[in-house]
């Protein structure tokens, strides 16, 4: 599919003109009156939670504020419940949300409204168009996939066909996200759209870094900017050849165990959770690959992304799906010492690591990780 003319609406508008005062927003939806509410929801400073609401007036609201970058908002509509029709929570609209003048226009429900003025929410929109055959026929495989019975799931030629399609679908996906990343060099959604696509599950930071160049100095400078090169920085450290970075967790019975403990060799260092259903899913290749090379001088060690919440389901997802080897935690979550230095952010996530501590492995699962070990120990 082409996609050029999708893509010269505002490619190359300049940064300078997001630095305005702040942000008007002027809504109108139909002629609600109090006690009907509008609430509007966004990140603010340091990514938190900030919330502003404000009365309607014969269906007119104005909320006024200042974001440091263009973020994704939602504005929630708590309607009159005495004399009108009662709406949920879930009369909403999501936007994206910078310093300028916006307009959101709805007749009824703010669901059905228009936003105009927002250039970043322009640009989501079209980003969405380009994108909208994908996720339908990502959706259409969902769909079927769950309708068929457990034996039809198994059948390897709709496995094959199923494969087909899903790699198809992705790689037409990832084709227009890019084709509209490298239209808009200026522009935050192209930003997010690249952390979403270049930064992907198992990235190669050296490639993303030189990708990542392509964006201005004033766009990589930004809070998103900087965490994404964050984000390549903390891969670069736990790239492949690089000495995997020490820390210390304690297990179940409070003894301090050290990654360094395990010089000396062959470990698997794997992040997981009780929560987690690939994790738990990936567990019974783990275990067979521990039997089979465990005399070979191989052993995992687990490091689980549970809370203090969920410390009883990590220790009963251990003896239910019978994990011998070292388990540790500090019940943090994704806030884990160790997560925050290996820069984890999606789990299961890997490392296989030599008798000197050197990184040779990322994110190895099922047959991938059952062939580089049997390549190492010659099996």
């Amino acid at each position: 599919m082409k996609r050029k003319h999708f893509l010269t609406a505002a490619c190359c508008l300049p940064l300078s003109l997001f630095a305005q005062n702040g942000y008007t927003i002027h809504g109108q939806v139909g002629t609600l009156d109090a006690p009907a509410k509008a609430i509007l929801v966004y990140h603010g400073k340091d990514g938190q939670l900030a919330e502003d609401s404000v009365v309607l007036q014969h269906g007119r609201f104005t909320f006024k504020g200042r974001v440091e970058e263009p973020d994704n908002a939602t504005i929630y509509l708590k309607h009159d419940t005495i004399t009108r029709q009662k709406f949920s929570r879930q009369d909403e609209i999501d936007f994206s949300l910078e310093n300028s003048d916006i307009t959101v226009t709805a007749t009824d429900s703010i669901q059905n409204a228009v936003v105009k003025g927002s250039l970043s929410n322009e640009e989501e929109r079209q980003l969405r168009m380009l994108q909208r055959p994908y996720r339908k026929s990502a959706d259409s495989l969902v769909a079927v996939y769950q309708s068929l019975t457990p034996e039809q799931r198994k059948d390897s030629l709709w496995r094959r066909s199923a494969r087909a399609i899903q790699e198809a679908t992705q790689k037409g996906y990832d084709s227009v996200t890019r084709s509209f990343i490298y239209s808009h060099p200026n522009s935050y959604i192209a930003l997010s759209a690249f952390r979403s696509t270049e930064l992907a599950y198992n990235f190669n930071p050296d490639t993303a870094q030189a990708k990542y160049a392509f964006f201005p100095a004033s766009l990589r400078k930004s809070p998103s900017g900087k965490k994404i090169q964050d984000m390549i920085d903390k891969s670069k450290k736990t790239n492949i050849g690089r000495v995997a970075m020490d820390f210390t967790q304690y297990d179940s019975t409070g003894k301090p165990v050290k990654l360094s403990d395990f010089r000396g060799h062959y470990v698997l260092l794997d992040f997981w959770a009780s929560w987690c259903k690939p994790c738990r899913a990936e567990n019974p290749n783990y275990l067979k690959a521990y039997n089979k090379y465990k005399d070979h001088n191989f052993t995992i060690l687990g490091v689980s992304l549970d809370d203090e919440k969920t410390k009883k389901a990590w220790l009963y997802a251990v003896k239910m799906d019978s994990l011998p080897w070292t388990q540790i935690s500090e019940l943090k979550g994704f806030q884990s010492q160790a997560a925050v230095m290996y820069g984890v952010e999606a789990i299961p996530t890997n490392y296989l690591i030599d008798p000197n501590g050197k990184i040779i492995g990322r994110n190895l699962r099922g047959e991938d990780l059952d062939k580089k070990l049997g390549q190492l120990f010659k099996l």
